[in-house]
């Protein structure tokens, strides 16, 4: 299990999970940080199918979304996937009136994400 000041990876089989440390995802220096600190673990990542873990996160910035779709594209790139879970009703609006619903596959929990890998393969 590998930690990041903002997240706690680990993996699941195959699966790359990444469950946020951090209640507010707000504050864009620390956003870009974070960003940063992902793509370095999905570039050194063997693995290619990862779950972004959302069930502690109770606010989310629009800077956040713009990092979720360059990690969207990062994760392309290398030819996997990316998943988003225990996203909160409050910010699941946001990705809806955004239509990042339609961008991300976003499922209620965890457990249910990690799934959802096996069905796809």
């Amino acid at each position: 299990m590998a930690n990041g000041e903002w997240y706690v990876q680990q993996n699941i089989g195959d699966v790359a999970v990444v469950r946020f440390s951090q209640e507010h995802i707000l504050d864009a220096v620390i956003i870009e940080k974070m960003g940063a600190g992902l793509k370095a673990l999905i570039d050194g990542e063997p693995r290619t199918q990862f779950v972004l873990d959302f069930n502690g996160v109770n606010y989310l910035s629009s800077s956040a979304l713009g990092m979720l779709i360059s990690l969207q594209k990062k994760v392309a790139m290398k030819g996997g996937q990316l998943k988003l879970s225990g996203i909160k009703d409050s910010i699941m609006e946001v990705f809806r009136i955004t239509k990042l619903d339609e961008v991300f596959d976003i499922y209620k929990n965890q457990e249910a994400a990690i799934e959802a890998f096996g069905r796809n393969v």
